[in-house]
């Protein structure tokens, strides 16, 4: 094993480990929010820009169809989001936020915005887009597989 490999697997266990905080601090935060997952922050974040298909969700959130489906369905029993058929294509579901899921975003992006400001103190906004980036390039080439 080369340095390179070393390097990639160093990376590679790093976001492993980012990501199982990540997951901590989310859960905490969205339990005050009145939601069950981190994913459905995803979905309500998703939908913050207007009103998306399912298959859109899916893409955005890199989320399954079926998975999808299961999480609109409690997402509607909760209050947070609607959904309708397309106008166009009644085989298109699309789904919208309602004014309980607007507020849980809010608070979600409120506490979010004070958590990030911690987690990200003793980084240079130079080294962040950077790392922005190389996330960026990451998620594509594995998306790709």
């Amino acid at each position: 094993m080369d340095n390179q490999d070393q390097l990639h697997g160093s990376i590679v266990v790093n976001i492993f480990r980012c990501s199982n905080l990540l997951e901590r601090i989310g859960r905490k935060l969205v339990s005050e929010a009145g939601l069950t997952s981190v994913h459905q922050w995803f979905i309500l974040s998703a939908l913050s820009n207007g009103d998306l298909s399912l298959k859109q969700l899916g893409k955005n959130t890199l989320v399954t169809k079926q998975n999808m489906t299961g999480m609109i369905e409690r997402l509607k029993q909760g209050q947070y989001v609607t959904t309708y058929e397309a106008q166009g294509d009644r085989r298109v579901t699309l789904v919208s936020l309602t004014d309980k899921g607007k507020q849980a975003l809010h608070h979600l992006d409120s506490c979010g915005i004070a958590n990030n400001e911690a987690s990200f103190e003793h980084i240079k906004l130079e080294e962040l887009s950077s790392f922005n980036k190389c996330l960026k390039q990451l998620i594509e080439n594995m998306d790709d597989k």
